[in-house]
């Protein structure tokens, strides 16, 4: 692995809040098994981890490293395709992808939500109707990224 290479990825899950680590036996573990029909979309975030292995130049050291980003799922109504992409994974993905990254029990609110975005996209004219699902061209962007952080940042 050259050092002027490194390896990088991004692994997905929807998370209930923010936890950066639910140590074994910790009682939020318990979450995973059912639906809270008090569940509010608020609360969901997707949660990507942007991993890297690096080798250090000196040592020959390979590095492993994480950050955790949490994105309330509320905040892609305004993301062009991505509702319709999470939508896609959803209900599409093979069940043992699904049950390993845990989705069940987020389900019966992010689904409702992603599809209600979708047709608020179709409708604004922010997406087609009936597009082929793909990789967007600024992936992991979505067009207008710049716009919406700008906004945010208050510039």
């Amino acid at each position: 692995m050259p050092c002027d290479k490194p390896i990088q990825r991004g692994s997905w899950f929807f998370e209930i809040n923010q936890p950066l680590f639910l140590p074994p036996s910790d009682p939020r573990e318990t979450q995973f098994a059912s639906q809270d029909a008090q569940l509010q979309p608020e609360a969901v975030h997707l949660r990507v981890d942007w991993q890297t292995l690096r080798r250090l130049p000196l040592s020959g050291s390979i590095c492993f490293n994480f950050k955790a980003l949490f994105t309330p799922v509320t905040e892609f109504h305004d993301e062009p395709y991505i509702p319709s992409l999470i939508l896609k994974l959803l209900n599409e993905s093979k069940a043992d992808i699904l049950k390993y990254k845990q989705t069940w029990h987020i389900e019966h609110v992010v689904k409702p939500l992603m599809a209600q975005y979708e047709t608020d996209q179709v409708k604004s004219g922010a997406i087609p109707a009936g597009w082929e699902h793909r990789t967007l061209e600024e992936a992991p962007f979505s067009p207008g990224w710049r716009e919406k952080w700008r906004r945010q940042q208050g510039f």
